[in-house]
């Protein structure tokens, strides 16, 4: 591809025909404008649109309406001379920041607040689990009361788990104790099961 496409298109009467495609062509009056010697460094469109704050489309269309002087095409491309990118503006010295930096940034800052939500939800959710295990704890230590201690003088009829009425000879009891029957377990398991689970 030799020819680089310009919108608006130019005609070929505008190039002009003296100079070799390896040439580089500085127009008089740009040499008194802004001072352009022919000696002054070159750069390519691309070179251009990396070190100046203009996108490439705009220094495209800056060189055809003649704002940015003394560039020439080459067969290589555009040679475009750095003192007149400084005059048209186009670049103030100082390179445009780069974006990719910028991008890799807001991505370790997206990952890190991630990892941050992730932390939190984790620790509430231990949290959580700590507490269910420290209720159940509780509940097994009551069973526990309840199942070893038996009835005391000072314990009303509603703190007694109710058990079904059956023959005197499977609760028979002995002292302060309670003789523990297949049917008081589960009935006392179920129990703390209800207040376990709500």
């Amino acid at each position: 591809m030799d020819d680089e496409i310009l919108w608006p298109p130019q005609g070929k009467k505008d190039e002009p025909q003296s100079l070799k495609d390896d040439q580089v062509e500085i127009k008089p009056q740009a040499e008194e404008k802004i001072g352009i010697s022919s000696d002054a460094p070159m750069v390519s469109l691309a070179e251009a649109v990396k070190i100046s704050s203009k996108s490439r489309n705009t220094i495209r269309r800056w060189i055809t309406d003649g704002k940015i002087e003394g560039a020439i095409k080459t067969e290589n491309g555009w040679k475009i001379p750095i003192p007149s990118l400084v005059s048209s503006g186009a670049w103030d010295g100082v390179s445009a920041p780069e974006e990719d930096t910028k991008v890799e940034e807001t991505n370790r800052v997206s990952e890190l607040e991630a990892e941050l939500l992730r932390a939190r939800f984790e620790l509430n959710s231990e949290k959580k689990l700590r507490e269910a295990a420290e209720r159940n704890a509780d509940d097994l230590r009551f069973a526990m009361r309840m199942l070893t201690t038996g009835t005391s003088a000072s314990t009303s009829p509603q703190q007694i788990p109710s058990v079904e009425k059956r023959p005197v000879q499977h609760q028979r009891p002995q002292g302060d104790r309670w003789e523990f029957t297949p049917e008081a377990i589960l009935k006392a398991a179920n129990k703390f099961r209800r207040k376990l689970l709500g």
